[in-house]
């Protein structure tokens, strides 16, 4: 008998001033399963999150959407997989 396991990634752009790139990396660091790719000098920050489920994601973005130093928050891409494991 087989379990079926799902991996989710998805990537994200935030935006905020430039003088909010340290404190905003910080947060986005704290997110569990959250990695950093790139930051830009305007204030723009490229990440993914990732996890077992679509709504883990979306719960670990919740904590970050209404942080005070954000200007916007752009979905970029999202994939899941499925694996069969066996029990």
């Amino acid at each position: 008998m087989t379990q079926e396991h799902e991996y989710h990634v998805a990537s994200f752009v935030a935006h905020g001033r430039p003088e909010s790139s340290e404190v905003l990396s910080q947060e986005i660091i704290a997110i569990e399963g959250a990695e950093i790719h790139a930051v830009s000098e305007e204030g723009k920050i490229v990440f993914t999150i990732e996890a077992n489920n679509q709504k883990l994601i979306a719960a670990r973005l919740d904590e970050f959407k209404h942080h005070d130093e954000l200007m916007s928050l752009s979905p970029i891409y999202h994939q899941f997989l499925t694996e069969n494991e066996p029990n």
